[in-house]
């Protein structure tokens, strides 16, 4: 048995050891007490009950099933074969059954892989927490967070930022947080993916800015219209679209998020001018000290 905090949620593990799952997760690990918020059972090898449930959403790399009092099953596929390689299965909202393929057994130790089998965003998402696709950074012991789409230069820019500031900045994921709102505060929290980076810290920071990286020859901070940076970041958050609820929920929380935090659009070249024009900026507005 092994136990993990990942953002607010007390985890259980059954049927696997700290050798069978990735390193990056093992930062998570943890000696809470009490009762678990989802105990999941890995039963690796063994066959699946036959699923009866109606399919409710389908892609590449997954297929979900709706249960009855809106329990979710999932079958994971491998994205570059289609080979199935585990079923997911809600037993209740704290209880999960998972049956791995056992021909795909090392395969548990990918980030990626492994984070899946467990469904975390949604059970995140019941607890207000959601993950963000960004590099995250921490400055002065706040949190700057660098969004936007994969390639746009996201760990990059943060790397400029270590080697410009280097005594006062440190990147702790590059590429996701978990976003959680307490008593009115924005904060990014560790997560166990972070990408080709190959950086991952389980920290937690307060948020001072949301930066939404463009590429650009010159350098301009630009502050958008509030329904821009909205649609913005919904596009870097992860959502289960096919739940409608789900969907509500993290529309609600950027709309939060956007009262609390500064969040502005740095369309921008990779330069430690750049990096320089942005700190200003960011004083400026008062976000960072």
């Amino acid at each position: 048995m092994l136990k993990l905090t990942i953002g607010k949620l007390n985890i259980q593990l059954n049927g696997v050891d700290a050798e069978q799952i990735p390193d990056n997760t093992l930062l998570f690990r943890s000696d809470f007490q009490g009762e678990a918020d989802l105990t999941y059972t890995i039963r690796i090898g063994e066959n699946p009950p036959v699923i009866s449930s109606p399919v409710i959403y389908r892609a590449k790399d997954i297929m979900v099933f709706g249960k009855p009092d809106g329990l979710e099953a999932r079958l994971l596929y491998m994205p570059d074969s289609r080979d199935c390689y585990a079923y997911y299965e809600e037993i209740s909202e704290k209880e999960i059954n998972i049956y791995v393929n056992g021909a795909y057994l090392n395969h548990l130790k990918i980030d990626t892989i492994f984070i899946s089998l467990l469904a975390l965003e949604r059970h995140e998402e019941r607890h207000g927490a959601f993950i963000l696709h960004c590099a995250y950074m921490s400055f002065d012991g706040k949190a700057i967070l660098f969004s936007g789409p994969s390639g746009i230069g996201k760990s990059t820019h943060s790397g400029l930022w270590c080697n410009e500031y280097l005594d006062r900045t440190c990147v702790l994921n590059g590429d996701k947080c978990l976003l959680t709102m307490d008593d009115g505060r924005l904060f990014a929290n560790g997560w166990p993916v972070c990408g080709s980076s190959g950086i991952c810290q389980n920290e937690r920071r307060e948020v001072a800015a949301i930066i939404l990286l463009q590429q650009s020859m010159i350098n301009q901070f630009i502050e958008e219209k509030p329904m821009r940076n909205f649609k913005q970041l919904l596009a870097q958050i992860t959502v289960n679209y096919w739940n409608n609820q789900y969907t509500d929920d993290a529309m609600n929380f950027i709309e939060s998020l956007l009262q609390r935090t500064g969040c502005a659009t740095y369309a921008c070249n990779i330069s430690s001018e750049a990096v320089v024009t942005l700190y200003n900026k960011l004083k400026e507005k008062r976000w960072i000290c």
